[in-house]
């Protein structure tokens, strides 16, 4: 959750101060170049996050987490907030 986290984004509880540690670990994400509306905004979008994906599923199966159940989880984490209405936070 927390590598989704935008810069400076303060979390509650057991998540406070995590995701600013995440984001210096992980870098940053390039902005996108082209509108919403563009037919290869979801692949820059692809682009730009699978290397932070990547390193935060390396991360999880290197603390013991299975690599499979690590991505579902990710999978669901990330439904579950643009269902919440949070995918259009400014």
């Amino acid at each position: 959750m927390p590598a989704f986290a935008s810069a400076g984004t303060a979390l509650p509880g057991q998540y406070a101060g995590v995701a600013m540690d995440m984001m210096d670990s992980f870098g940053k994400i390039a902005a996108p170049t082209r509108s919403k509306t563009d037919f290869n905004y979801e692949t820059d979008c692809r682009a730009a996050l699978a290397p932070l994906v990547d390193g935060l599923l390396d991360m999880a199966e290197s603390a013991g987490w299975d690599r499979r159940k690590a991505a579902y989880t990710l999978m669901f984490l990330s439904a579950q907030r643009v269902g919440a209405g949070k995918e259009e936070r400014k």
